[in-house]
């Protein structure tokens, strides 16, 4: 797969920073798809390896709670399938509208809807779960809010109106929007302000990509290493920092250049001070 973004637009896709041209439907059909053995389909198996890792961060009941706020969802629900099983009260923030839509389609259960099925099955198997069905239902009650959400907006509280959260989760998505390293230090630190002291962070970002594509159109990504990733939320207020890090033997046929991508936890320290 060539790197060059000039490539990519003679290909037929277009160079483009504005998400308004994001389309989640070609954004759900190229990225999740699962294969006969009802393993989802994967590059190099990077799909069950987030959501072994998602499984094993709740596993137990360790972050047992009640609120948890996903910020950026995407069109997408997989990364709260084993959250479901201890948060009650889940909030979906996200920037683009038709993402939004695409949750709420899901979760009003419309035919239209995203199926979801196969994957919820795959992680109730992960657990040693067989009623999936039935976290189907507690994923659909818990999904609570699908809210707009702005990461650059240094008054996120204000502007969720929600007060702090147990748990907070972003998945490809801080990484995804920064427009360089300096604006991914702000992003990370206004979504700090989101997590109560003692509270967890749950991070996933992709590793030293430039740039990405939703099957029509081709996205900018700062270029992040994983180090430059830990080191920016530790500033940001969070001790304890762990992560798994998937990398790839190759990227033939991707719709992105990086190199992997880093599955992180944090605690925020509990003296850090918040207004809300």
């Amino acid at each position: 797969m060539s790197t060059d973004r000039d490539t990519m637009a003679s290909n037929g896709q277009t160079e483009t920073s504005s998400y308004d041209t994001f389309n989640a439907k070609s954004y759900l059909k190229n990225n999740y798809r699962v294969g006969p053995d009802g393993i989802p389909d994967s590059h190099e198996d990077w799909m069950p390896w987030l959501l072994n890792n998602l499984k094993d961060t709740f596993a137990g009941g360790k972050l047992s709670s009640d609120r948890l706020l996903d910020v950026g969802t995407g069109p997408a629900i997989h990364n709260l399938i084993s959250a479901a099983r201890y948060f009650p009260n889940i909030t979906c923030a996200e920037y683009c509208q038709e993402n939004r839509e695409e949750v709420e389609k899901w979760v009003r259960g419309e035919e239209d809807a995203f199926d979801w099925a196969p994957f919820i099955r795959y992680v109730c198997g992960l657990e040693g779960e067989s009623d999936w069905e039935a976290r189907q239902v507690s994923l659909r009650d818990a999904i609570q809010q699908v809210v707009f959400c702005d990461v650059r907006d240094e008054n996120l509280l204000i502007a969720l109106n929600d007060g702090p959260y147990d748990v907070v989760s972003s998945v490809f998505t801080l990484c995804g929007v920064a427009k360089d390293k300096a604006d991914f230090d702000g992003i990370v630190s206004n979504v700090s302000h989101l997590v109560k002291p003692g509270g967890t962070l749950i991070l996933v970002c992709d590793l030293e990509a430039t740039h990405y594509s939703d099957g029509k159109a081709s996205f900018p990504h700062t270029y992040l290493e994983a180090s430059y990733i830990r080191q920016a939320v530790r500033n940001s207020g969070f001790t304890d920092v762990k992560d798994d890090v998937l990398l790839f033997k190759s990227i033939e046929g991707l719709n992105w250049d990086g190199t992997g991508y880093i599955y992180l936890t944090a605690r925020k320290s509990s003296d850090a001070a918040y207004t809300w």
